[in-house]
């Protein structure tokens, strides 16, 4: 099985520079990793909720005070400057923007990326955000299924009408129309109304810091559900999780994707045996200069003894 190797890409506080995005983007594109994404918050609000999915404390790496930059404007920026990196968010908040409006965004960004846009989304999390958009957060399951109906549609027809139980739309246009297959949509959350979602609308699922036993235990729930609506195929599954290359590093070398490179690989191994199609990587520092360091070392360390094993590769 192959696994590709993306990089989560810091899109919010003092790293988030044009330079510092630029920088990233172009290494991981000139480097032959597979894919930059990018995290979706159009607002920080000043109160946030010790509520954060993906942190054991709750707590959230970001406040009210920290730039935060928009990840249809990123991207797009991206597109311009690199070739050949498909160019992600993850997640995009469904919920946050009408139905037509983020339509429009994914259908541009699908163009000018040459076709290398993946459209990951959510409902979200962040409650305090939705009151600051005037967005009821108890609706942000039925606005991201409204939505996922929407985009599907528009995907395959270009023009329609669509009476949905947020939004109406009288008949419009939705062009340019997307190559076949894209964008590949990419569905975040654990949930089973997240697995249905996958199901019913998308073409892998994405999620943080989950170890390859947590990875085949949920695949299996995902498969149900696949099965479900009767999809051919399998679904992909993406593992964003934090890395450090290397003997130096201070970190529990127990830890996934940290210690030396033949260590990292084995862990790779161990995520595609678990269903993984793709891992990206995140960082332990915000230093954007160790960040690049990190992956100099993944292109001269750890990617060529991945294109050596047999079936695995990028």
């Amino acid at each position: 099985m192959k696994v590709e190797v993306g990089v989560m890409l810091g899109t919010f506080g003092e790293q988030a520079t044009r330079e510092n995005i630029e920088r990233l983007a172009t290494a991981a594109d000139e480097e032959g990793f597979d894919a930059v994404w990018v995290g979706d918050h159009v607002s920080l609000p000043a109160e946030i909720p010790d509520t954060y999915p993906f942190s054991p404390s709750g707590e959230a790496p970001f406040d009210s005070g920290q730039d935060v930059y928009d990840c249809f404007g990123v991207l797009s920026y991206l597109a311009g400057v690199t070739d050949s990196v498909d160019l992600g968010t993850n997640t995009c908040i469904v919920p946050y923007r009408h139905p037509a409006v983020l339509a429009r965004n994914a259908l541009t960004l699908t163009q000018l990326s040459g076709g290398r846009f993946d459209f990951g989304v959510a409902p979200g999390w962040l409650e305090t955000e939705f009151e600051v958009l005037d967005v009821p957060f108890e609706e942000r399951g039925s606005r991201t299924d409204e939505f996922l109906e929407l985009f599907e549609r528009a995907r395959e027809e270009g023009e329609l009408t669509f009476d949905g139980p947020h939004h109406t739309v009288r008949r419009t246009g939705f062009h340019p129309t997307p190559p076949a297959g894209r964008p590949k949509i990419w569905v975040g959350g654990r949930s089973g109304a997240s697995f249905r979602r996958l199901a019913e609308y998308g073409d892998g699922w994405t999620i943080f810091w989950d170890r390859p036993d947590a990875v085949a235990e949920t695949r299996e729930r995902i498969m149900a559900a696949w099965e479900d609506f009767d999809r051919a195929g399998t679904p992909e599954i993406a593992v964003t999780r934090a890395t450090q290359v290397g003997a130096d590093t201070g970190r529990d070398t127990d830890r996934p994707l940290v210690g030396e490179a033949d260590s990292i690989v084995d862990d790779l191994a161990a995520y595609a045996d678990a269903g993984t199609t793709r891992v990206v990587l995140d960082f332990y520092t915000r230093d954007v200069d160790e960040q690049l360091e990190q992956l100099e070392r993944w292109s001269d360390r750890v990617l060529p003894r991945l294109r050596e094993r047999p079936g695995r590769g990028v």
